[in-house]
């Protein structure tokens, strides 16, 4: 592995894999991260782990000097709505677009503990 990306997973008790969230360097230029990948399964939604899941991701970037991170996304993604409410911001005027961007990781660091 280079260090280009890295992978935060999140396991129920029996071990099972229930989701992920992948971080890479971005080569978007207002951005220095793309959060590349998050997914949890339905069941497992809506009970904070991907709040956490971005908190770790953000903070890893910040480890690495990463102060910003960028989101390619599908505009249909109900998710979209949890971006906003964790301060992203559209990066993109096409409404079709499911692009969304964090200025400062250490906000949205702040609004996601990992507790």
């Amino acid at each position: 592995m280079d260090g280009s990306w890295f992978c935060f997973v999140v396991e129920n008790i029996r071990r099972e894999l229930v989701g992920f969230a992948k971080g890479q360097k971005s080569d978007h230029p207002e951005y220095g991260g793309q959060l590349n990948k998050i997914y949890l399964l339905r069941e497992y939604q809506r009970l904070g782990l991907g709040r956490r899941l971005i908190g770790h991701v953000a903070r890893r970037f910040l480890t690495q000097g990463i102060t910003s991170m960028w989101l390619f996304g599908d505009a249909r993604n109900p998710s979209c709505h949890a971006w906003v409410a964790l301060g992203a911001l559209k990066t993109e005027a096409d409404p079709g677009s499911g692009n969304y961007g964090w200025r400062d990781l250490r906000v949205l660091a702040e609004r996601c503990p990992i507790e």
